[in-house]
């Protein structure tokens, strides 16, 4: 950690979060949240600082986080050596995300970093990036059923009710880890179909690729009362209805299940990985 520590004067710990990264940033915000989330008492203003990749730029922005309100601290994310010195330089303590990290990496590996600026988040890996995004059309063109005829394809298709959480669990597979991932919507005539839940016909063939989002009737009916205020669609009936019906029909055809009540995107879409088989790319 580079700079001066502001605990040492007896300061409150830094409200303002500077990621200074030399691509978007993404890495470093992500890391700081994250670490952010075990000081739930905190509440800092977060202040992006990307693609800075020349010893001018990182001056300039040495003299904004100097300005700006105190105390501070900075979460960088820098590739190149030359950079990643003039961290020494920084008015507030620093987290130097690669530096404290690369050189033991090339220890380890025996081999030498290629200090690459924005390598994480650009096309530097064109295979993985050209798949992410036609997993990303795929997904789109097949959110909630709106093509069925192609199915095969996908690496996973979710089930469950309106508003469980399908549509951003399958962007977030296709963008994140460029997954073929589609979403289907289980209609009476398939939850009842003469007293016995019917598999639909684009969904044969797809063992070992569907998981089922479940999710309590409360919650459900809070996220469509959001959404259409008073209707039947958000009644607490209704969605006691359709979750129960959804069960059965995931228990009959023994279709993996997710309650997804409580959990986020992220936390849904790894847990999804986890139970396909075979496993997500």
């Amino acid at each position: 950690m580079a700079g001066g520590d502001p605990a040492a004067s007896g300061e409150p710990r830094c409200p303002q979060v500077y990621l200074v990264s030399d691509g978007t940033g993404i890495t470093a915000e992500t890391l700081a949240r994250s670490l952010f989330t075990q000081f739930p008492a905190l509440a800092p203003d977060w202040h992006r600082l990307p693609f800075v990749q020349s010893p001018g730029r990182l001056s300039s922005a040495f003299a904004r986080i100097e300005q700006g309100p105190q105390p501070a601290l900075v979460v960088a994310t820098l590739a190149d050596g030359q950079l990643r010195a003039q961290l020494e330089n920084c008015p507030v303590p620093v987290i130097d995300v690669l530096g404290e990290h690369l050189g033991r990496l090339e220890a380890i590996l025996g081999a030498q970093a290629e200090a690459m600026p924005g390598r994480a988040h650009g096309r530097g890996d064109a295979e993985r990036y050209d798949r992410r995004i036609d997993a990303l059309n795929y997904t789109l063109a097949h959110d909630d059923g709106l093509a069925s005829t192609d199915l095969a394809v996908a690496d996973v298709v979710l089930l469950g009710a309106s508003r469980s959480g399908k549509t951003p669990t399958s962007l977030y597979l296709a963008m994140h880890y460029g997954l073929f991932a589609a979403n289907y919507p289980l209609v009476p005539e398939d939850l009842d179909h003469g007293g016995t839940p019917h598999m639909p016909q684009p969904l044969r063939g797809l063992e070992g690729r569907m998981v089922g989002l479940t999710i309590h009737p409360q919650r459900l009916a809070q996220i469509r009362e959001a959404r259409r205020p008073g209707s039947r669609y958000a009644s607490l009936e209704q969605c006691r209805s359709e979750t129960r019906a959804i069960a059965t029909f995931l228990e009959v055809w023994e279709i993996p299940q997710l309650d997804v009540t409580e959990r986020s995107v992220e936390e849904i879409s790894t847990r999804v990985r986890d139970l396909l088989d075979p496993p997500a790319r």
